[in-house]
């Protein structure tokens, strides 16, 4: 037990006067100045360490050999690592880079020269639907760039597949086996498409992510620099994870891999350690060739090929701009599966001879960067330790710290609090207390069975892809994990009562209540998120733009707001009342919802009492490739994928919005199934443009006057 001789109200003073300073730093501090994250984190750091020096001096039993006083070592030795991989982040933020300026160099040199490097654009697919695919075809073939070269590699050998990119005009391949999996299937593009192309640089994607129209311009030019053998973009979804969906968090906070992405790869980058994550990045043929090709020997190419690189003297470079877009897991069991390959493949890795621990080439930095991110995936055991320790001791009576009230007033709330502050901090508020850390639990028993069998079978399982494009119309129940959360609620609130709330009360005895207090919170939350609520087809997505623009009927121009946008269908609010009293259902109206992309919709619907329309889609003209109108569905709905997959706008939110988080937790909690479901607004992606402003833009071209429908004509727009 800890000696501590302060009074109780004495050391609840001294913690609120700590979280004072942590929230004035916050507060005061600016996480976008290195200077600043060195301050901040230092005092972090010292907190920490300081707890883990009175968690080891003062918290623990004197060893013998018996259950009571190895389970609290066995405890602390998890509880350890968790802090050490904490520290290694906070002291790795201290670094972080922006590499806009030489995305902005790259985008005026390749301006410069009419002739562009050549570029191979391999999209690899294994599986997914057709529905998936285009978007990632099409937006591809509008990528802005004069040499490039579109090949679908396809794993799954679909001959449906071969028509179709026979139909629209890109590159197919096939091989006979899919030996080295998605590794296997690059490798055989780079030998085939040598003997076409042979472009010096090649881009590689997944099947559902879509390359936004820049991507080739803002990186190809930075290759200037030759130390750089792969430059990587990070991932953006369009999609809300299973967590954000099932939490009904979708618009109040980021996906699971934001503060990843836009957080942790700079800083990596910062120290020369960023890593390609297998999609939107481009990496130099020369280089695939130094290194023998891409590694096939682990079901992580892409981290692989980073390491392997790193051997030749070659870095990743990190780009943290938006340049893709592309579907996140859209079921738990997806979402796992997901996360349970990542976690082998890095343990893969590391056992490799030429691996960041027993290979040659790499200096300490790179290997303590890949010693951090083993950490990450070793820090999930921990948090099983940490929902079954309050149940030892109410059943077995063996706690895991001994700790007073007052100790944990000192020690332990102001630290988790300086926690939870600085990485909200430093993540710019894509934290969320509860939130960020169920993201963690769902995935915690599956990924600390996948480390257990590693550890012993760490080679010879097969390559699992993600599912993608799964029929979610329905409610699901991952049963094995929600039943695991429901028994740790149970097991827990049974202990309680038969414990410390009616026996003999002690301090440890409150100190074990309130972690089971929070222990069951975070159980019931996870357990939510097992519940897993429908979601609509991918067919019927909607993007919602809230635009405004200028709108052509009966031969004049009005204002109004378009407010969501879909293949086939459009919502517009008018501005001008007299405009919408003239319109009648059946009317055709033309509109531009994106630059240079003119629309003629038919009113199918009417709210005047909101100024509302809804229209059918019925021809469009893209003024950035010709002045084609295109009238026939196929030829509608193709080209608006295009036009909305390549110029996405940024559709899931850029931080964490508390109050909003909490009240769609709390109707995920109290509200009827089908009340809830019926209120659910699946796949309406919500885009955001700040500030607004209205543009007026040109709906034609004096080379076609009028856009021709059928046998009748559409009044053009206003004079511009």
């Amino acid at each position: 037990m800890s000696p501590e001789v302060v009074t109780l109200s004495d050391s609840i003073l001294f913690s609120l006067l700590a979280i004072a300073l942590i929230v004035g730093c916050a507060w005061l501090l600016d996480a976008s100045r290195g200077k600043d994250r060195v301050i901040f984190g230092t005092i972090l750091i010292v907190m920490l360490l300081n707890y883990l020096y009175f968690r080891i001096t003062k918290t623990l039993p004197d060893f013998e050999w018996s259950p009571y006083a190895i389970w609290p070592r066995f405890y602390l030795g998890f509880e350890v690592v968790v802090i050490f991989y904490t520290v290694l982040s906070i002291v790795f933020f201290f670094k972080r880079t922006d590499h806009s300026g030489a995305a902005d160099a790259s985008e005026a040199l390749i301006a410069q020269h009419s002739r562009h490097p050549a570029v191979d654009v391999f999209i690899c697919t294994y599986n997914e639907e057709l529905s998936i695919l285009e978007r990632t075809i099409l937006a591809a073939k509008a990528i802005d760039y004069s040499n490039f070269a579109v090949w679908i590699l396809d794993d799954g050998r679909r001959d449906w597949l071969e028509d179709y990119c026979n139909e629209i005009g890109v590159r197919y391949l096939r091989r006979s086996d899919n030996v080295g999996a998605k590794g296997g299937n690059i490798n055989n593009a780079v030998r085939r498409s040598a003997e076409e192309t042979n472009a010096p640089f090649i881009l590689i994607l997944d099947a559902d992510f879509a390359p936004q129209r820049g991507i080739l311009k803002r990186t190809v030019g930075q290759f200037i620099d030759t130390e750089i053998g792969l430059i990587q973009t990070p991932q953006f979804y369009y999609n809300a994870d299973p967590v954000q969906h099932n939490l009904l968090a979708s618009k109040a906070w980021v996906d699971d891999q934001r503060i990843f992405f836009d957080v942790m790869q700079p800083s990596k980058d910062g120290w020369g350690a960023a890593f390609c994550v297998g999609t939107s990045c481009i990496v130099r043929r020369d280089a695939l060739e130094l290194i023998g090709g891409m590694p096939q020997e682990t079901v992580t190419e892409d981290i692989h090929l980073t390491y392997r690189l790193m051997q030749k003297g070659l870095k990743t470079r990190w780009l943290n701009e938006r340049l893709s877009v592309g579907l996140s897991a859209e079921s738990l069991s997806g979402y796992i599966t997901q996360r349970c390959r990542w976690c082998l493949g890095t343990i893969q890795v590391a056992l490799l001879k030429d691996g960041p621990f027993l290979g040659r080439g790499y200096t300490l930095m790179q290997r303590l960067h890949y010693f951090h991110g083993l950490l990450f995936w070793f820090c999930r055991p921990f948090i099983l330790l940490l929902m079954a320790a309050p149940l030892l001791f109410y059943f077995l009576g063996l706690p895991a710290i001994l700790m007073e009230p007052e100790a944990f007033f000192l020690y332990a709330l102001p630290m988790v609090a300086a926690m939870w502050t600085f990485h909200s901090w430093v993540s710019g508020r894509r934290s969320l207390p509860l939130f960020t850390e169920v993201s963690q639990m769902v995935s915690a028993i599956p990924i600390t069975i996948a480390l257990v069998h590693a550890l012993f079978h760490p080679f010879g399982r097969p390559f699992k892809v993600t599912a993608k494009g799964e029929d979610r119309g329905r409610v699901e129940i991952l049963y094995p994990i929600a039943a695991t959360f429901f028994a740790i609620i149970v097991l827990t609130f049974i202990g309680m009562l038969n414990g410390p709330l009616l026996s003999t009360y002690n301090d440890l005895d409150g100190f074990s209540i309130a972690w089971g207090m929070v222990v069951m919170v975070y159980a019931f939350v996870s357990m939510l998120v097992c519940i897993e609520l429908p979601r609509a087809p991918l067919e019927k997505l909607e993007l919602s733009l809230a635009r405004e623009a200028q709108i052509a009927s009966g031969g004049k121009a009005s204002r109004c707001m378009i407010d969501t946008i879909s293949v086939d269908t459009a919502r517009i609010t008018m501005n001008e009342d007299s405009a919408l009293s003239q319109m009648r259902l059946g009317d055709i109206l033309i509109f531009a919802p994106f630059d240079n992309f003119d629309v003629a919709g038919q009113i199918t619907s009417m709210d005047r009492a909101n100024a509302g329309l809804s229209l059918a889609i019925v021809a469009v003209r893209d003024r950035r490739d010709d002045y084609e109108i295109r009238k026939g569905a196929e030829d509608i709905r193709r080209k608006m994928v295009q036009r909305m997959f390549s110029e996405m706008p940024e559709v899931m939110p850029a931080r964490a919005f508390p109050i909003l988080a909490i009240q769609g937790l709390m109707q995920r909690m109290f509200a009827r199934p089908a009340v809830l479901i019926g209120d659910l607004e699946p796949y309406t992606l919500n885009g955001r443009e700040a500030p607004r402003k209205f543009h007026k833009p040109r709906f034609f071209s004096p080379k076609v006057p009028l856009l021709q429908l059928g046998g009748g004509a559409v009044p053009p727009a206003a004079a511009e």
